[in-house]
């Protein structure tokens, strides 16, 4: 045929095409020119959604595959062989994509959706609680949501359990609540 071939892509494999050229009458011996086709490779193995609350350390997004390739777009862009970082300043859902490659073949991208969790507000309470020396004092009371005492501002270990002030000694001691919604 005078036309040349176009070789389909749907099936991996090879195949072999021949062409001569003719000067006059005389055609010549026959060149071959194989055309392999490589299977795409799936698109990587993802765990989504990956959820965090608003302002947490985030880690890098991992994927399970050869030659990962990151895109903030679902077609179209360049890649990074780098992980994204996700940003947990602002509440919301963002999509990142990511691809594999094996050969010289980039397959389809898997989506993973990172939601960034609002950080809830401080529970509602009622300070100063004051009670005399020696009253019967009964457990601190807040309104939230799995609430968790503690006796620090920062960092220890959050107890489900409301505290019972002690009213043996005058004086102030200061106790903190928190409530977590969802995680």
């Amino acid at each position: 045929s005078a036309t040349a071939p176009t070789p389909s892509t749907t099936t991996p494999g090879s195949t072999t095409y021949y062409v001569s050229q003719t000067a006059g009458t005389c055609e010549s011996p026959r060149a071959s020119i194989t055309v392999t086709i490589n299977p795409t490779p799936a698109a990587p193995t993802v765990t989504t959604p990956v959820t965090y609350c608003q302002n947490a350390t985030a880690v890098p997004l991992t994927a399970t595959g050869t030659n990962l390739l990151w895109y903030t777009t679902a077609t179209g862009g360049t890649g990074s062989a780098i992980a994204p970082t996700p940003s947990t300043t602002t509440p919301g859902s963002t999509t990142y994509y990511v691809s594999q490659t094996t050969g010289t073949c980039e397959g389809p991208r898997a989506a993973i959706i990172v939601n960034i969790t609002a950080t809830p507000a401080a529970p509602t309470v009622t300070s100063p609680v004051t009670y005399c020396q020696n009253d019967v004092a009964v457990a601190l009371t807040a309104t939230g949501t799995n609430l968790l005492w503690y006796t620090a501002a920062t960092g220890g270990t959050g107890s489900a359990t409301a505290p019972t002030p002690s009213t043996a000694t005058i004086g102030s001691t200061t106790y903190y609540v928190s409530q977590t919604v969802a995680t």
